[in-house]
């Protein structure tokens, strides 16, 4: 039998190449490839960082996002340089998505001048406001909402197309403060974009004890915004969601409401064995969920990477640490001259340039 010709096989040729593109969410092949290189650096960073802390070779404290890469690479990724992202500690890889330098991020683990707090803090208080557009991490969750809310108020009254986003996780969402940041948010049509990321469990209470609703999703109908539901297992999912987001925020849209479902592979923190999470669902994220190797898979199947291009990002993650780490313990310890700077805002402040080293624009 002869193949079609004409408008039938034009309509099919269509199809295939709508289908082609549907699948890649507007990314073109150097941006999936950096998407992979993105997800293996943030997993190969919590893992050889959990081996330090194990070892006794990190002080300090370690929270892992090891399973919600997916999340964190997918709506971050889906940001411009000019939008600001409010993350929590859980968040590292969604900053470093967003810009944050690796070698200062490993400064600051180490208490080190050279990061992002000069030696003040020892792990995850860590932002680029001035640089990355990351504000820096707060401890009372969810207070990163309200701030985000200031910053998309900002953004709206300067006239400026630009977009906070705010992350927290399903336990945050029972603090009053990330109501009033859904309502404020909803009742001004702020260019903000919310993110859930739904770990099933907020430390050992599972949703079915803290959630009333079926979804957290859901909940966003009460305040006269769009909630979304996605597999945070599916990183070009996530990325489309949070696009789609952020782009009608920029417009004028007004907040989304993103509920990103996963499983940590840790506890709450690097003491925390997570014995409350039943095993077997544990197992089943571990084997057949991993955002990393999935989306690995689907660039193999589909031959925008081969092994030898999976093997260079990998050996360049590797060497990308490596540097990182011989740069922060080479980086020196902050001196007591250095503990009063910052503390006060100098005249002017308000009126000067922006600078990446630390700069003075408004936000």
């Amino acid at each position: 039998m002869e193949p079609e010709e004409g408008p039938v096989a034009t309509r099919m040729d269509q199809q295939r190449a709508t289908a082609e593109r549907d699948w890649r969410v507007g990314l073109s092949d150097d941006q999936l490839r950096h998407v992979l290189y993105l997800l293996k650096l943030c997993r190969y960073f919590d893992e050889r960082m959990e081996a330090l802390y194990r070892q006794g070779r990190l002080p300090g404290a370690i929270y892992s996002g090891r399973g919600q890469e997916g999340t964190h690479v997918g709506v971050a990724y889906a940001l411009r340089p000019e939008d600001s992202l409010f993350p929590t500690h859980r968040d590292l890889s969604a900053q470093l998505t967003k810009g944050l330098d690796l070698k200062r991020v490993m400064a600051q683990f180490w208490g080190r001048i050279d990061g992002y707090t000069r030696g003040r803090d020892g792990n995850s208080h860590i932002g680029d406001w001035y640089g990355a557009r990351t504000w820096t991490v707060m401890s009372h969750l969810p207070i990163a909402y309200p701030v985000a809310c200031g910053a998309a108020l900002a953004y709206q009254r300067r006239g400026e197309p630009r977009v906070a986003m705010a992350i927290c996780g399903d336990g945050a969402t029972s603090n009053g403060r990330w109501h009033e940041a859904l309502n404020v948010s909803a009742i001004h049509r702020l260019p903000v974009v919310w993110v859930v990321n739904n770990n099933q469990y907020a430390y050992s209470t599972p949703n079915r004890l803290e959630i009333p609703t079926p979804t957290i999703a859901e909940r966003a109908a009460a305040y006269g915004m769009p909630g979304v539901r996605v597999d945070a297992q599916d990183v070009l999912e996530v990325y489309r969601v949070a696009h789609e987001a952020v782009e009608r925020a920029r417009s004028g849209g007004g907040p989304t409401l993103i509920e990103s479902v996963s499983l940590r592979w840790r506890g709450h923190a690097g003491h925390d064995p997570a014995k409350y999470v039943p095993r077997a669902l544990l197992e089943e994220y571990m084997e057949n969920k991993d955002p990393v190797r999935r989306f690995q898979d689907l660039l193999l199947a589909h031959e925008v990477v081969d092994e030898a291009a999976v093997k260079a990002i990998e050996e360049r993650v590797e060497r990308e640490f490596q540097e990182g780490y011989e740069f922060a313990l080479a980086s020196p310890f902050p001196v007591g001259e250095e503990v009063t700077m910052g503390l006060w805002v100098e005249d002017g402040y308000w009126q000067r340039e922006p600078s990446r080293e630390g700069g003075t624009e408004a936000p």
